[in-house]
């Protein structure tokens, strides 16, 4: 599957209420009486399901290291990235020396893991020149061949909050050849095609001990090729050469072992889904690795004999992260949303707020002092509405999932708490009204 926004999702729920008599708002012909309801014990069914991949191509951050806990397994993201040729007319007046080739990398601010430790990366010349047909696209499962022997590997400690350059320096021998076919004016510098051929792009791969994964930008100053070298003519000058990152050919691979996990059984597709039952009462969300999440709400029409007719007035859901699951290295995503689809699985919109213009994003709710109330929620209120009474391909569904960039660019995560046990739990909060005739 390519974005997340193409899959499904339903919502299922135990209800229990308590009731409060409001009062007997008026008489006529037949004695009626009105009542003001509030559910607020409503237990969410919540779900994992797993995408069987996601694209990746020219996304504007990459992630790089190795990581591994006994909640997600180990996770360990490759970056593929195919270079654009850079342009350079020699002077004959000039002579020309190589100073150095220098991978340049700025940290997009997202960290997993241990940032104390120390990453190791090798970089990797890629063997044949990326080629896409007809519709064929990179995904997370992707996997391209590389030269057997790194051309570099080298070392770098995460700094959270910071966006630190790293420089790399790559083989003098490849500046150095570089150098020497673009003053003789080789050809596959003429081309795009050509220089591809010439020069097919590097694989970033971690070691296996690593215990962090950092993400970096990608754009024109960052994951680009700097030749340096002088110009030596009157004077001696420092110049530089930038090979840039050609996105329509760059992508980050994904391998994840989820052995001995929760999840280890989890299959790919909506028909493989795992109930918070069958994963320790938790469900999981994560980018990158393609988790996301189903509701259901099954008992939802039980409502209905609460009287001879019942009006929903408002439904509020809340969703608790599992205490612990979170602190400041692994921060909680900010945004969050919820997607209507219909009994087909097909997108049909967003959950919008109650001005009907901008979307949800689960209004996350932070209790710095304790903890305890930390949560996201949503307004569900026009959507119970326009379920209430439904049943079959009448039901539309929720999917639940990270926004549409941080699904494709982070590994952000949230573990979601959901054991009756506790106090806080996954829950629909419902008001309704109910009307009988006396």
């Amino acid at each position: 599957m390519k974005k997340l926004l193409y899959i499904l999702l339903t919502i299922s729920a135990l209800l229990s209420a308590c009731q409060d008599e409001n009062s007997a708002l008026g008489k006529s012909l037949v004695e009626s009486s009105f009542y003001n309801v509030y559910v607020d014990t409503c237990t969410v069914d919540i779900s994992t399901v797993l995408l069987d991949s996601i694209e990746t191509r020219g996304d504007s951050i990459c992630q790089l290291g190795h990581y591994r806990n006994d909640e997600w397994g180990e996770v360990s993201p490759t970056y593929y990235a195919e270079y654009s040729k850079a342009s350079f007319t020699p002077n004959a007046s000039y002579t020309y020396t190589l100073d150095s080739l220098v991978l340049r990398m700025i940290p997009s601010g997202h960290f997993w893991g241990d940032t104390l430790a120390q990453q190791r990366i090798s970089v990797y010349r890629l063997k044949y020149p990326c080629v896409l047909d007809n519709d064929e696209d990179y995904y997370t499962t992707t996997v391209l061949q590389t030269e057997d022997t790194p051309l570099t590997s080298f070392t770098f400690t995460p700094r959270p909050g910071q966006k630190r350059e790293v420089k790399v320096r790559l083989p003098d021998e490849m500046g150095q050849k570089f150098l020497n076919d673009l003053i003789a004016q080789d050809d596959y510098f003429n081309t795009q095609s050509n220089f591809k051929k010439e020069f097919p792009g590097l694989a970033f791969a971690s070691e296996a001990d690593g215990t962090c994964i950092t993400g970096f930008l990608v754009n024109d100053s960052s994951m680009s090729i700097n030749l340096c070298y002088h110009e030596v003519g009157n004077q001696r000058i420092e110049r530089t050469l930038t090979f840039r990152v050609n996105t329509e050919y760059a992508y980050t691979g994904i391998r994840h072992n989820r052995t001995g996990t929760p999840l280890a059984t989890l299959q790919s597709g909506i028909e493989n889904l795992l109930h918070s039952g069958e994963t320790g009462n938790r469900a999981y969300m994560q980018g990158l690795t393609g988790y996301y999440n189903q509701l259901e709400f099954p008992y939802l029409n039980d409502l209905e004999s609460a009287g001879e007719i019942v009006s929903i007035e408002s439904a509020t859901l809340y969703l608790y992260p599992l205490a612990g699951s979170y602190n400041e290295i692994n921060q909680l995503p900010e945004d969050i949303r919820l997607y209507i689809t219909d009994e087909n699985n097909v997108l049909e919109d967003y959950v919008y707020g109650t001005d009907g213009v901008n979307v949800q994003n689960g209004n996350l709710t932070i209790d710095e002092l304790y903890g305890k109330e930390t949560y996201y929620s949503f307004n569900l209120t026009e959507f119970i509405r326009n379920n209430f009474g439904t049943w079959g391909m009448k039901r539309q569904k929720l999917l639940l999932s990270l926004s549409d960039e941080e699904i494709t660019t982070t590994f952000k995560q949230i573990i979601f708490s959901n054991d009756p046990a506790l106090e806080r739990q996954c829950r629909l909060d419902v008001r309704y009204k109910t009307y009988n005739e006396k």
